[in-house]
């Protein structure tokens, strides 16, 4: 007996010790309970590269880049600058909220009103207009989430969102810029008068909100598209487009760089002409966070593969967002998840992604 209790103290030792492991390092916890996160991107840099010349567009990204960069003080600049070939930072952000997954850059909630209007200039030359309510309403519905968990492990807020640079504003260097947080990740990488905005994580919780006297649904657009899509098929084409009863979660999320999946769902070559305008709707819900000039150009190419992208559809029809679906093509594939099981559509997680150009990686890799 006194053997049997000397064992159980050992164990109950182990796990205490483990326990308080796991506090220390919430990021381990996050790998253990939630799933593996990448610590790097598989990603080699080649030392010269040949950059286009920039365009107008560019030049005003690189402008307002520098007057944030500038309106910073020499720690928070050190804070928020990285090396281009840093591939650690590269990967560095996540569905997951500040602790669980630290972050790396110069912190929101250190930012002055001046330092905080210039990053919104970023933002501003950066996306469209669209892009930055996406920005706006995600940050807003952060701040209605509590911070705790275990001891506070859990980090929730618009303060704990992070701006990095790898290498410097240039434009005739490629370069990066990364901004999020919780259900936020906006990686855009500079190469002369091309954006690579991939990946790109969305999404959000709430999804539903209340801002400035006005009832947000912060994914709302893409998810009226997707719907608008699926109502637009005959019964025989939603056999093809459905694959399953039930939701399933983001394939390609954070740490998942590099893989690839094979395409489901309805081909475009299959649909009318009307229906494929409907489903280059739903691609353009999302690719319309992006800058006017960036969104063009990838829209252009889009079209032309329209025929060549399938649709794929996980879970319930008919209620707006409560469904797992995909759109994917020759150059792009998109999630729209839904988190927490059938019995809600308040979060959610949302991807881009161009597996042939993630992180700009057709530019910058070396052969």
């Amino acid at each position: 007996m006194k053997r049997v209790l000397i064992y159980l103290l050992g164990a109950a030792t182990v796990v205490a010790a483990i326990f308080v492991y796991l506090l220390i390092r919430p990021d381990i916890a996050s790998r253990v309970f939630f799933g593996a996160i990448s610590s790097s991107v598989d990603l080699n840099i080649r030392p010269v590269h040949d950059v286009p010349a920039a365009d107008k567009k560019t030049a005003a990204i690189v402008a307002a880049a520098w007057r944030f960069l500038d309106s910073l003080d020499d720690s928070q600049r050190q804070a928020a600058t990285y090396r281009f070939t840093d591939n650690a930072q590269r990967a560095n952000w996540s569905n997951l909220p500040e602790g669980m997954v630290p972050r790396g850059g110069v912190k929101l909630g250190t930012l002055s009103e001046l330092q905080r209007a210039s990053l919104d200039g970023l933002l501003g030359a950066l996306l469209s207009e669209d892009g930055v309510k996406n920005v706006i309403y995600q940050l807003a519905a952060e701040d209605q989430l509590v911070s705790g968990g275990v001891i506070g492990v859990m980090k929730y807020g618009s303060a704990y969102f992070y701006a990095a640079f790898l290498g410097e504003p240039s434009t005739t260097a490629p370069w990066m810029f990364q901004f999020g947080g919780h259900h936020l990740a906006i990686n855009a990488t500079v190469f002369g008068p091309n954006v690579s905005f991939s990946p790109m994580l969305t999404g959000g919780q709430p999804l539903h909100l209340r801002h400035d006297g006005d009832d947000i649904f912060i994914t709302q657009r893409e998810n009226a598209a997707a719907q608008a899509f699926m109502d637009g098929l005959t019964d025989e084409q939603k056999e093809k487009a459905v694959r399953a009863a039930h939701p399933i979660d983001l394939v390609l999320g954070p740490g998942k760089d590099g893989m690839t999946v094979a395409p489901e769902g309805i081909k475009g070559s299959e649909l009318t002409t009307e229906q494929r305008t409907l489903l280059l709707e739903v691609i353009a819900a999302r690719l319309g966070f992006m800058n006017s000039d960036d969104y063009v150009e990838k829209m252009n190419t889009v079209v032309a593969e329209i025929e060549d992208t399938y649709f794929g559809w996980w879970g319930r029809q008919g209620v707006l967002g409560a469904a797992y679906y995909r759109v994917t093509g020759p150059s792009l594939v998109l999630e729209y998840a839904i988190q927490n099981g059938r019995g809600t559509v308040d979060h959610a997680h949302s991807m881009y992604r161009e597996p042939d150009n993630d992180y700009g990686s057709a530019w910058i890799a070396a052969q």
